[in-house]
């Protein structure tokens, strides 16, 4: 029984259940809009700004269980011939344009600028947004810059550690290695943060291969130190991992706060209540239409939704 839920859920997830999903909702004539997306958090992000300008038309979300799969359902639906103008699929950019394997990106397809869509929501405007429209923490008070200025540094900090590890991860990837990323959903563990500063060991880096090496294959030295160099220290975005930064930005903010409380306490003021939503990182569901969308997104939102 256990065997066959497990196969329930994964089923659940893949491109043939949602283009079955498709299938049974798709009504020839009617207006209704039908996304695509590869995971679960995905409509969080990209739904609030849609639903705006939606009216008078239905919407339908198919969740197809990865970036390969979105596209796999997007040519499957057009060797089918149908009406193409309200179908709107969306994947992650990943670390295929570095890896030279992109997926190729047509009028219906919408793919991240950064990363992926945490790249985009783990940045200094959403812990601006926390702050105020959240904890109601107000400009005005000396402890909204005093957290803004902790998370800052702290994230800078954070891409000058991992560089190296995002090096070994694409120099692994190249070289065949297959390095099984899902066992590092973030990297508890691995980095630390102590007083601000976030910093990567020896040992956890230790910890971080034990977890994501398959078979013992590792990269080569000289390919990781080609791949440290290649990446570009002032555009982190681009090849940071989207679930280590999401990660690292609850993290950063949690201490943040913790560290504001040190200080109002010491001081005889009332602490910030920090909501379970943020210390457990349901970081989407807290800044869901809160965070406004990127300018590519807007336009592709303005070719396809009318």
């Amino acid at each position: 029984m256990d065997d066959y839920a497990e196969y329930l859920a994964e089923e659940a997830k893949s491109d043939i259940a949602a283009l079955h999903q498709f299938r049974i909702l798709y009504e020839q004539g009617r207006a209704a809009f039908h996304f695509f997306f590869e995971g679960e958090e995905d409509s969080l992000f990209y739904m609030p700004e849609a639903r705006r300008r939606i009216i008078g038309k239905d919407i339908h979300l198919y969740e197809c269980g990865g970036k390969k799969n979105v596209i796999e359902v997007r040519e499957a639906i057009k060797a089918d011939a149908y009406d193409f103008d309200n179908f709107l699929f969306f994947v992650d950019r990943d670390f295929d344009d570095f890896l030279e394997c992109q997926v190729s990106i047509d009028d219906a397809t919408y793919i991240t600028d950064h990363y992926s869509i945490e790249s985009d929501v783990a940045c200094i405007n959403s812990a601006e947004v926390i702050l105020e429209d959240v904890l109601l923490i107000s400009r005005v008070n000396p402890e909204f810059h005093g957290i803004m200025h902790f998370i800052e540094r702290a994230f800078e900090l954070f891409y000058v550690e991992v560089r190296s590890l995002i090096a070994w991860i694409l120099a692994a990837k190249q070289g065949g290695c297959s390095p099984n990323l899902r066992n590092t959903v973030g990297l508890k563990g691995i980095v630390s943060l102590s007083d601000g500063r976030p910093f990567l060991s020896s040992a956890g880096f230790a910890k971080f291969k034990k977890r994501v090496v398959v078979d013992g294959r590792l990269p080569s030295l000289a390919a990781i130190i080609r791949w440290n160099r290649a990446l570009n220290p002032s555009n982190p975005k681009a090849w940071v991992r989207g679930k280590y930064d999401i990660w690292f930005f609850r993290i950063a903010l949690v201490a943040a706060l913790e560290a504001a409380n040190e200080r109002r306490t010491a001081a005889g003021q009332r602490k910030i209540r920090i909501p379970s939503s943020i210390r457990e990182g349901r970081i989407f569901e807290v800044l869901g239409g809160r965070v406004p969308p990127a300018p590519s997104l807007q336009a592709f939102y303005d070719n396809r939704l009318h």
